[in-house]
């Protein structure tokens, strides 16, 4: 056998950076997505206000736009994003009662993260439209709650939208 030219073990040492690269970005995907399935399964259920949207852009295609009632409330955060916390009622529906930097979470009681909203007057809940089956619009615009889990550390996941009873709108 010839041993290998320069060229030859440079070729070799790229493909091997490429591959471990390659494994790297698959393994931090694959961790997201635990991450994420993990918050479903196990995050506490949180639903949130939608604020009243007017009805001619509420549904564009295949997506709902939405907005949080708790989005137009005075809440003063100083840094670019915090969390709050949210007094909950007895189906679970969430109210602002304070910053986060005032005190943990008591009974009745969860975190949530926000982001300061860009005039800084008010904060923003995440994510802003709602994707859903083609079809299936007439079912989605009675959604009166975003439906989220929230895990200990105020983490959240939108996973559905909920009716004025607060049952989660399950397409046909």
């Amino acid at each position: 056998m010839r041993p290998q030219t320069r060229q030859q073990t440079r070729q070799a040492t790229r493909r091997a950076l490429f591959l471990a690269a390659g494994l790297a970005v698959l393994a931090t995907l694959g961790w997201s997505v635990r991450d994420f399935e993990a918050l479903m399964a196990a995050g506490d259920v949180v639903l949130l206000d939608l604020a009243p949207v007017d009805p001619r852009s509420l549904i564009q295609g295949d997506y709902m736009r939405l907005s949080f009632a708790l989005e137009r409330q005075e809440i003063r955060l100083d840094a670019p994003a915090g969390t709050i916390i949210l007094g909950l009622d007895e189906r679970r529906v969430g109210r602002f009662r304070r910053l986060g930097s005032t005190g943990a979470a008591g009974q009745g009681e969860i975190a949530f993260r926000v982001r300061r909203a860009g005039s800084g007057d008010g904060v923003t809940v995440e994510p802003h439209s709602f994707l859903f089956q083609e079809g299936q619009a007439d079912l989605y615009a009675k959604a009166k709650y975003g439906l989220f889990r929230v895990d200990a550390n105020g983490r959240h996941l939108l996973v559905g939208l909920a009716d004025a009873d607060a049952r989660k709108i399950e397409p046909h």
